[in-house]
């Protein structure tokens, strides 16, 4: 049995707004196996950055959990104090963020950052610290890491900053990397090299990731298992194979047909119509139905995530309609 490191139940993550609480993140709930990289997809304001930084208890101020649990082994998160945070945030589980720059502090060098790290979760002294900042640069692939140790952030480029942002998150071996659109920032060439990066460190620490991004190509690149949030919620989950051959909610199916063809000339690439819904202005019932084009009465009212026989889920009444008449025959 494949062992589960990670398990999200029915998480939500919002903001209180004259006592009345406005949900975020709305019941989320998924698992991460051992060895697996998990993708999480959708448009932005779809809830993505909340749910990795809830998972790392760093929501900015103003922003809750209101409800539900993240477990992590035997731990459970919502009992979590500020201070048993800062003992497994780096060891247990970390994260890269979206722009290397900002994340960074500029008036430390590289090798005093990552032995921060090291410093804060091990009984080692200075010298073996420093000794792991220079092994970690190694590994994430930096040219003359023995310099590098004594530089700035402002003296790398964007692809060189990223790769020490993996090496910090990497540096106490955590059993679960979050990455948050880790090459947004990047040119298409330095991409391909974190990404492949990424997928090398994975197999060498048998390490599990959670890939926010809106990127489907990194996608197909990089996951085993895909989550399609709108809106704050779960609209499907699938292996990523089935999610590209057969997708199923028509959010998810909008998404792939946006998606430009080498094969195929158009004259304008395909869109979904309308923006993703403001917290504390959702649509009665599914939450996608303003913007869908097959949605019809039922869907006034709020669909159950139905499971398919390849075990994978979708959130809507069409798929009850499909799988009705596919029984009745």
């Amino acid at each position: 049995m494949v062992q589960r490191v990670l398990e999200v139940d029915k998480l939500k993550v919002g903001i209180k707004d004259d006592g009345e609480k406005i949900a975020i993140v709305n019941g989320i709930s998924f698992y991460l196996h051992k060895g697996e990289t998990l993708g999480i997809v959708g448009e932005s304001g779809c809830g993505k950055s909340m749910t990795s930084l809830s998972l790392m208890g760093l929501l900015p101020p103003g922003v809750e959990r209101h409800d539900g649990d993240v477990r992590l082994g035997d731990l459970h998160f919502k009992d979590f104090s500020k201070k048993d945070w800062r003992k497994i945030r780096g060891k247990k589980i970390s994260m890269i963020f979206q722009e290397p720059m900002s994340s960074l502090n500029p008036v430390y060098t590289i090798g005093e950052q990552i032995m921060e790290m090291v410093l804060s979760h091990e009984k080692v002294s200075k010298k073996a610290a420093r000794a792991r900042a220079l092994e970690m640069l190694k590994l994430v692939g930096i040219p003359r890491p023995e310099h590098v140790l004594d530089e700035y952030p402002y003296q790398l480029s964007g692809g060189m900053r990223q790769r020490v942002m993996i090496a910090i998150a990497l540096s106490c071996n955590p059993e679960v990397l979050i990455a948050d659109e880790p090459t947004t920032a990047l040119d298409v060439t330095i991409q391909a090299q974190i990404l492949e990066l990424m997928k090398d460190i994975q197999n060498q620490l048998d390490m599990s990731i959670v890939l926010i991004t809106h990127d489907l190509g990194v996608v197909a690149e990089m996951c085993d298992r895909v989550i399609v949030m709108y809106a704050g919620e779960i609209v499907e989950e699938s292996l990523v194979v089935e999610l590209f051959d057969n997708p199923k909610h028509p959010y998810t199916r909008g998404l792939i047909a946006s998606l430009p063809d080498v094969d195929e000339q158009k004259e304008y690439l395909s869109s979904i119509p309308g923006v993703v819904p403001a917290p504390g202005n959702m649509p009665a019932g599914c939450r996608f139905a303003p913007r869908c084009t097959l949605a019809h009465e039922r869907c006034n009212e709020t669909p159950p995530l139905f499971e398919t026989e390849s075990g994978s889920q979708v959130k809507c009444w069409l798929f009850e309609e499909k799988k009705s008449e596919v029984v009745a025959t």
